[in-house]
């Protein structure tokens, strides 16, 4: 189930997310950028799914490439942000569980993504095969999948390297811990924030999957799926794959 994750967005990070995310015309920017870089080969009817899109750091760079999106994610707040930066661009978005995007669609389509590290937040390692299984199902011939991931496979931190600073100005400041565990990684997000000039502590938390790449990308190749590239991007795996 994902309802442990989503009350952890709904109760305390939605609200926090696009201040940590930091400006967001400069991830907008970012984004456009990268989608640039590769071949996409869109045209004026091609259609496009974010998978767990947050505010639409990508959706929104998607639509202005000439994608029809449809964006989807659990957080009503964060879709909310995303209506409100998005204005008349052709962004369709849906509140739901990510794993049920198909019933929302009629047709395959050319485009699918999950990145910021969506995938780590399903539930279990099932979960993340089924829903290779669906985005390969879904796509048509020659069209592309993206993914990106942070890298909690392949090394654990230890002592002070398990917290992480990720924000902090006058009044607000966030941090990370991470507690390893055999498949997953606890995280405790942790909010010290000043309120009528005294520091107050907000803490709560959920758990992440610890993915191995290589088991994913082996899963999207025995589905048709070829990889043309992996690289890093802000310090996540990015996997880009077309259907032969």
């Amino acid at each position: 189930m994902l309802e442990p994750v989503k009350t952890h967005y709904d109760e305390f990070l939605g609200s926090l997310y696009s201040w940590i995310l930091g400006d967001f015309s400069n991830a907008y920017k970012k984004y456009l950028t990268f989608f640039k870089s590769i071949e996409l080969n869109q045209n004026q009817t091609s259609v496009a799914i974010d998978l767990g899109c947050g505010p639409g750091c990508q959706s929104l760079p998607l639509a202005d490439l000439g994608y029809d999106v449809l964006a989807i994610d659990f957080c009503k707040e964060l879709l909310e942000e995303l209506v409100e930066h998005a204005g008349d661009r052709s962004i369709t978005t849906v509140h739901d569980d990510l794993r049920v995007f198909r019933k929302y669609i009629d047709e395959p389509v050319d485009l699918i993504i999950c990145m910021g590290d969506t995938l780590a937040h399903l539930a279990n390692h099932q979960s993340v095969a089924k829903l290779l299984d669906d985005i390969a199902r879904t796509l048509k011939t020659d069209g592309k999948f993206i993914y990106a991931i942070r890298d909690y496979f392949s090394f654990i931190p230890e002592g002070s390297d398990r917290f992480i600073p990720i924000r902090a100005n006058d009044d607000m400041i966030f941090t990370c811990f991470l507690d390893y565990n055999d498949d997953k990684v606890h995280v405790h997000d942790i909010l010290h924030r000043k309120i009528e000039g005294v520091w107050q502590t907000t803490i709560s938390d959920y758990q992440k999957l610890r993915l191995n790449t290589d088991q994913i990308n082996k899963k999207l190749e025995s589905n048709g799926l070829q990889m043309e590239s992996s690289s890093l991007l802000d310090g996540m795996i990015v996997g880009i794959f077309k259907k032969i």
